[in-house]
């Protein structure tokens, strides 16, 4: 099996949870008294990505933006509780940013970012990347938060994953997670999106909200379809409904979990983490979308940060 690198983006989250709130008001006023708590965990799609790597088992390289702040601190030491190796990511002088997360009464969350005085979003150069991760052959994982509106910084993550693919036999894996109402969709970024797109093994990605602005196609198959080629495949949650699988011009589908949802804040990340495991072993596509699809519904459905199950190696086997 090849190493895991994942690159991009740790944030804190803090996690606001607005629909409990709401509940227990209701509960007060029949007498029955609940609490309810903002809780700080580490986050980010890469961070989170890389964290259930870890709680998998299989030990991911992290290179990200570190920062030297307290919260860079508390969210390096929950990396590494996780299993995950930060020996690559050294810490510098700008301060974490924060994403919060408010959590409805259905268990869906609305995302604000938030950069703190002494803050900003997460930056890469050239020296980011160390001469000894090209000594091995990778499967590296990034997705559009890496592509910030930082010329150098979208550059460099793409020159490196460029390398890394000329130089040794690594796969790579985009998730396209545009934010488009967080960074925008300027013709810079939207080129870089082309050209990792282009350097892409598999590119996973959620809805037509993120298919739709970079193919022009108005429906999630059509846009999966045109992003798709002879060498790469493309992965498109939409949801509840079935995953869409698009493999050399065949298209092919996956159903959901179906589960009591607790909360969907990491759910795309758990997906992500899990694909990526199931990938490396040389699983096929669709066992690699059933396990994600497992372990994410398991994640949605209980409470906790990215909560996977304890027979999680058992489970990887039987598909």
């Amino acid at each position: 099996m090849r190493r895991i690198l994942c690159i991009g983006d740790l944030c804190a989250d803090l996690i606001i949870p607005y629909g409990e709130a709401k509940r227990n008001l209701a509960l007060i006023r029949q007498g029955i008294i609940g609490s309810s708590q903002v809780e700080l965990r580490s986050g980010g799609t890469a961070g989170n990505t890389a964290a259930v790597l870890g709680k998998l088992g299989e030990r991911p390289v992290f290179v990200t933006d570190l920062c030297r702040d307290r919260l860079g601190t508390f969210l390096k030491g929950e990396m590494e509780r996780y299993g995950v190796d930060m020996s690559m990511s050294p810490a510098g002088e700008r301060g974490a940013m924060v994403c919060i997360a408010v959590v409805e009464e259905n268990g869906d969350r609305t995302m604000f970012s938030w950069i703190p005085p002494g803050a900003g979003y997460p930056t890469f150069s050239a020296d980011s990347f160390r001469p000894e991760l090209f000594l091995t052959d990778s499967l590296i994982f990034t997705g559009g938060m890496s592509l910030n509106n930082d010329s150098c910084s979208m550059k460099a993550v793409r020159d490196f994953v460029a390398e890394m693919k000329e130089k040794t036999d690594s796969l790579f894996v985009f998730d396209l997670n545009t934010r488009i109402e967080t960074y925008g969709l300027s013709e810079e970024r939207r080129k870089y999106y082309g050209e990792m797109i282009r350097l892409a093994d598999v590119v996973l990605g959620s809805g037509i909200e993120e298919f739709g602005p970079l193919t022009g196609k108005d429906t999630l198959g059509e846009a999966a379809a045109s992003m798709a080629s002879e060498n790469r495949c493309v992965i498109a949650r939409d949801g509840k409904n079935p995953v869409m699988i698009v493999e050399k011009g065949r298209t092919d589908f996956v159903e959901t979990e179906q589960v009591s949802v607790v909360s969907t804040v990491g759910a795309g990340d758990t997906f992500n983490g899990a694909f990526l495991s199931a990938y490396n072993r040389g699983y096929s596509l669709k066992d690699c979308v059933k396990f994600a699809n497992e372990t994410a519904g398991y994640m949605i459905s209980h409470p906790g940060h990215l909560e996977i199950p304890e027979d999680r190696a058992a489970r990887l086997k039987k598909f």
